[in-house]
């Protein structure tokens, strides 16, 4: 069953007949004839009543499925699993009429409509014999209504007073007194007070029904109907309808065309007349909407002989019938489209089960979208979020547009075409849903629908549906299907239901067809490949045979073939040789003769196994002809190994048996040989094992590979920065005390000569330091890329400070190679005004500094002036390429929106572009294909002459890209280059200029690295000293609180040499250290400063007294350290601040090697400040504390 029912879910009706209204069941017919009766769907109005879930559960099998004696619950259980031609249509039951249809030959889907109610006035008026009927037009009689039981109400309302009396009693409702203020002398009726009693009776039972109901009386049909009968037919009609002539323009004049008949038909004989979904055009909501109804009409006598009048009990189905038609429309369309192999079969597949509902689809358009061919490659100037404007849309069929229809050209372009549905084609191809137009909100042309044969109803449509076509199993949108809404219908919640069914159909239809298109293509590659390989095996059989004809002529292994009957028919020249059997005799068997005595018997046997048998043997044998030592020419027994192997015919009979001897002569007196070869050929099957176990475990390796990276970085990277951080500052302290010593020295040049050197060695250890902390980056920072662990943190800066301050890092560089370097603000920048802008300067500053490194090193080897220019614009929109050959990267990575977090703040979105123009040697059109790639340069002899690892344009591509932004090039050979980048921020509110021009400072310091390579370049010496003195960049204003003199400094660190190092280092600006190899030394040491208020008691009162506690101005804590590490202490200080144990917030460093992003980030969520990651300088760690400082100062 539960195959079944997975099977009825695949054709996606489900949901459709879930929202039926009628009690709706299916059944599987393959299952009925095996007495199987039980649904495999049942919908929701259905498992709401508990008689109706009786229906499919008292289920009986009965011998005459029609005999009137059997129970009505056989009768209609045999009706619905009937397969004959001649079973009713219909069948009532348990008051409803259920009718049936078979679906793929499979499926019996039962559906119930309500039973017309029972005319309550029939005991007050004379009913004429019915004239059976088999149209849908039928004669309802008491006689011939089949009906099992009476269906209830569906619900009751308190009885109404006699209403026609002059002065009635009770309370009348508002429909009733609206009826009593009729002028009705003015119609047939006459007045109220002329009714006769049993007219009165009439009216009153009218008003009193809870279902809809209408008196037509007198020849011009006065209408005049109950309240029920207002809401669900009149409409808007009501309240002009009561009272007038059924046939004027006030009541149902556009429908008497399709009523006239049937009304003077029961005019005429007096017989009461059924009509069932009768299909009326009623205008009743401004338009003529489309109606059914399955409605009654019974003639009235009012006690005399002449027919007077007509009542009338209309129940509507027109919801039920509309349901109807689109489930048998969604039938048809998974019918049709899955016989659709491919895609192109696909679209007229979608139009043929499209083409007998005109109703609902007054007119089809289908585009297909080709899979257009979109460049790729890295080079190309094209980015992929352009890929929309190069697709093309096809027209592959229409139902009820004329060809060459301006609404349906045979291609169009998505971007260059902008009239018709393109507009739509392109919303609908973003959202990925239907979208609907309508001529009311201009969002559909009238005169696009102009000359258009319209379906269905032949009345033009106001509203269009454009449909993406979009399989579940893929993101592209493969097609559009543009649909004429019904305009007999409201576009309401069930039109929208059928409409969302229509487009998951055609989605899940398309999805099967691309899948069995690319298995039939990988199943006709196959099989080409398999035509092939048979082609090649052919062939290398040839091959072979031609070979193994050969080999066996020159083969060391005596190789023969019999007969069944044992005899010989061919051998090669060694088998004659080994055997010594003579090549002129023959005879049954007579081969056998070549085998020693002792061996016959188990040839004898071997032969039984291969003709009985028929299976391969083999076994050591003896020969007769003895063997010779060719060394010693010592006589020994002659031992081969015989193999058999039995031929058979392609039908499977033997044939012939193929049989080799091997000489095993000196392996029979080499057991130890055997055995050697035994344990070989096993140690050969345990390594076969261990392959493949090995094997197994690659795919459990490789999942522990990203883990295991993120760990080795970790460490590579801890062991690399910590000596780093010691050789930095350690040099820098050599070259420090040096210069001081030189300055003393005076004339005496030997001693000053030695203190030069020492100082340029020093500082090239710093150098060389510097360089091999910049490869340590950029390879962590390719790490986190390739991880997508790099995080923009965005702050509040000042740009044109940022650019400011990283400029005059390069600016003894310029100097020393003669290079004018200038900066200017773009117009747009001035027209903005901006000032501060949320961003990561940090992540900024590494592009800068990446395209300033790469200026100078290509610009100062030129012979001509040398200039670099740098630029700063700002725009609202993403700026433009710029000059005529500047082109952005194109970017694969899919776009979102940097700014979008709360982090960001609200502010206005920029875009700020950044130009650096040098007069270099420029890049040719083959140089500039390879930049922006990883470890890619412009050419070979860029890494020879100019070094570098070919990282950094890399590294600013993709962190551009993650500030939302676009990195490019414009270059000529000879000329020079423009490198240009855009990133995206929001506007921020302005701050304190001190404090971030110490943050700034801080990261300048963390990213500068120098141009020049001191391994290569012959400038480096000349370099040493410059970049060496190189101060903090923008030094702030001397405070007392944040001069270094008066710092108290406390240093976390167990690597005693980093210890050693960092602490003098500290020292020689002036400041007091205190030191500590744990955290748990540094809670000590905090306890005893003057800020620590936890102790109690008199030696309390005492420190207070005596201020004997120690200052302490700011925290140096490593991570990594034993019995208490970095962040478990400073976990334990801040809860120390937060129970006020502490008396302020102390500011504390992280100075680690610990450098990767979620690294920093963990560290300054467990209370750290901020982090100084190593290697570093003095210099380097100067500016973050004054900025901390500041900051706590403000």
């Amino acid at each position: 069953m539960e195959e079944a029912e997975q099977g009825f879910a695949s054709l996606g009706i489900s949901d459709l007949l879930e929202l039926d209204p009628r009690p709706t069941f299916v059944l599987n017919g393959s299952l009925i004839a095996n007495g199987v009766y039980r649904p495999v769907f049942v919908n929701g109005t259905m498992r709401s009543s508990s008689n109706l879930m009786n229906v499919i559960h008292a289920f009986s099998s009965v011998a005459d499925p029609w005999s009137s004696s059997e129970e009505p619950v056989s009768r209609f259980h045999v009706w619905v699993g009937s397969t004959s031609s001649q079973v009713p249509e219909s069948f009532t039951y348990s008051g409803f009429i259920w009718k049936r249809y078979i679906v793929q030959e499979v499926w019996i889907v039962i559906s119930g409509s309500s039973q017309p109610q029972s005319d309550p006035l029939s005991s007050l008026v004379r009913v004429q014999p019915a004239n059976p009927r088999t149209t849908n037009v039928r004669a309802y009689s008491h006689e011939s209504t089949i009906s099992e039981t009476t269906a209830n109400s569906l619900f009751v309302t308190p009885g109404t007073p006699d209403w026609t009396v002059a002065h009635p009693s009770g309370d009348l409702s508002a429909h009733v007194v609206f009826a009593r203020s009729i002028d009705w002398a003015a119609t047939a009726l006459g007045d109220m007070s002329t009714w006769t009693p049993e007219f009165r009776q009439i009216a009153n039972l009218l008003m009193g029904n809870p279902h809809p109901a209408a008196l037509f009386w007198g020849s011009d049909l006065t209408v005049i109907y109950n309240e029920a009968y207002a809401e669900n037919v009149a409409g808007d009609k009501h309240p002009k309808l009561m009272g007038a002539g059924f046939t004027t323009a006030s009541a149902f004049q556009e429908i008497w065309d399709f009523v006239s008949e049937i009304f003077d038909e029961c005019q005429r004989t007096g017989d009461s007349v059924a009509v069932t979904e009768q299909m009326l055009p009623i205008k009743r909501h401004g338009f003529h909407e489309e109606t059914f109804y399955t409605w009654s009409l019974t003639p009235l006598y009012g006690g005399t002989s002449k027919i007077l009048g007509l009542y009338n009990a209309p129940f509507e189905t027109t919801r039920q019938t509309r349901t109807v038609r689109a489930t048998q429309t969604l039938i048809k369309l998974a019918q049709e489209t899955a016989l659709a192999q491919t895609v192109s079969e696909f679209w007229p597949r979608i139009l043929k089960a499209l083409e007998d509902n005109g109703f609902d689809f007054p007119f089809a358009l289908i585009y297909s979208v080709p899979n257009d061919s979109i460049p790729t490659d890295e080079s190309s100037p094209v980015s992929l979020e352009n890929s929309q404007d190069m697709k093309t849309c096809v027209l592959e069929g229409t139902l009820g547009v004329p060809e060459n229809h301006p609404a349906a050209p045979k291609r169009l372009y998505l971007t260059h075409a902008q009239g018709g549905f393109i507009p739509s084609f392109r919303d609908a191809m973003q959202t990925r849903k239907p979208k609907l137009l309508t001529i009311s909100d201009n969002s559909l042309s009238e005169s696009l629908l102009s000359g258009i044969q319209w379906r269905g109803y032949g009345d033009p449509c106001h509203e269009a549906l454009v449909c993406p076509i979009r399989p579940t199993n893929g993101e592209n949108v493969m097609g559009f299907l543009v649909i004429g809404v019904n305009p007999r219908r409201r576009f309401d919640e069930d039109y929208q239901t059928f409409i969302q069914l229509l487009d998951r159909q055609l989605a899940t239809s398309l999805a099967s067809v691309t899948l069995f298109e690319a298995e039939m293509h990988r199943s006709q590659v196959a099989a080409e490949a398999a035509a092939q390989e048979r082609s090649r095996l052919s062939e290398e059989l040839y091959i072979q045979r031609s070979r193994l004809q050969r080999m066996a002529e020159l083969s060391p292994v005596g190789m023969f073939s019999v007969d069944i009957d044992g005899d010989l028919l061919e051998a090669n020249d060694r088998w004659y040789e080994m055997t010594g059997y003579p090549r002129d005799s023959h005879g049954v068997m007579s081969w056998m003769s070549t085998f020693h005595e002792i061996s016959v018997p188990i040839m004898e046997m071997g032969w039984q196994r291969l003709i009985g048998d028929r299976i391969s043997w083999s076994a050591p044998l003896r020969l007769k002809k003895p063997w010779y030592d060719p060394t010693s020419g010592d006589e020994l027994d002659n031992w081969v190994i015989a193999e058999f192997q039995p031929e058979f015919s392609s039908k499977s009979k033997l044939k012939s048996i193929m049989g080799a001897i091997t000489d095993i002569t000196l392996s029979k007196f080499s057991e130890e040989q055997a055995q050697m070869r035994a344990k070989l050929s096993e140690q050969l099957l345990l390594r076969e094992k261990e392959a493949i176990d090995l094997q197994a475990k690659q795919l459990k390796e490789a999942e522990e590979n990203r883990a295991s990276m993120n760990n080795f970085i970790d460490i590579t990277s801890h062991e690399m920065r910590n000596p780093l951080s010691a050789i930095l500052q350690s040099a820098d302290s050599i070259s420090t005390a040096l210069k001081e010593i030189l300055k003393g020295q005076g004339p005496n040049t030997t001693i000053a000569d030695t203190l030069q050197g020492s100082v340029e060695s020093a500082e090239t250890i710093l150098l060389c330091a510097r360089h091999q902390k910049a490869i340590v980056d950029d390879i962590l920072t390719i790490s986190k890329l390739d991880s997508n662990l790099l995080l923009i943190t965005p702050m509040p800066e000042q740009p044109v400070e940022i650019v400011r301050q990283a400029l005059k890092m390069f600016v003894a560089e310029c100097d020393m190679n003669e290079i004018d370097m200038g900066f200017h603000l773009d117009s747009s920048w001035m027209n903005m005004g901006i000032q501060t802008v949320m961003l990561d300067s940090s992540r900024l500053l590494q592009v800068l500094v990446n395209l300033m490194t790469n200026a100078i090193k290509f610009t100062k080897s030129e012979k001509r002036k040398r200039t670099i220019s740098i630029s700063l614009s700002a725009y609202v929109e993403p700026p433009a390429e710029g000059p005529d050959n500047f082109r952005y990267f194109p970017t694969h990575k899919a776009r979102y929106d940097v700014t979008a977090s709360e982090e960001w703040g609200d502010g206005q979105i920029v875009y700020l572009r950044f130009e650096i123009k040098d007069s270099g040697c420029g890049l040719s059109e083959e140089d500039k294909v390879n930049l922006f790639k990883r470890f890619a340069q412009a050419s070979p002899k860029t890494h020879v002459k100019y070094g570098g690892s070919g990282l950094g344009l890399f590294i600013s591509r993709q962190l551009t890209e993650l500030q939302g932004g676009e990195i490019g090039v414009a270059s000529d050979s000879g000329v020079g280059s423009t490198f240009a980048f855009y990133i995206k921020a929001r506007r921020a509110e302005d701050l304190n200029s001190k404090t971030t021009k110490a943050k700034i400072n801080a990261d300048v310091q963390a990213t500068a690295r120098v141009a020049t390579d001191v391994l290569r370049d012959e400038t480096a010496p000349k370099l040493i000293s410059a970049v060496s003195d190189l101060s903090p960049v923008s030094p702030l204003s001397p405070m007392p609180d944040i001069d270094p003199k008066h710092w108290h400094v406390l240093i976390v660190e167990d690597n005693l040499v980093n210890q050693k190092v960092l602490a003098q280092g500290i020292r020689k600006l002036g400041s007091t250290v205190y030191l500590a190899n744990h955290g748990g030394e540094a809670l000590d040491r905090i306890k005893e400063s003057k800020y620590y208020i936890g102790e109690r008691g008199a030696e309390c009162e005492a420190k207070k007294l005596t201020g004997t506690g120690s200052e302490l101005t700011v925290v140096l804590m490593d991570l990594e350290m034993p019995t208490m590490d970095g962040l478990t202490c400073v976990r334990k200080i801040r809860e120390l601040e937060k129970e006020g144990l502490v008396e302020k917030h102390l500011p504390i460093i992280a100075v680690t090697a610990n450098a990767r992003g979620e690294q920093v980030v963990a560290a300054k969520n467990s209370g750290m400040d901020d982090v100084m990651p190593k290697p570093f300088q003095i210099r380097e760690l100067v500016p973050k504390i004054e900025a901390l400082l500041l900051r706590d100062s403000a």
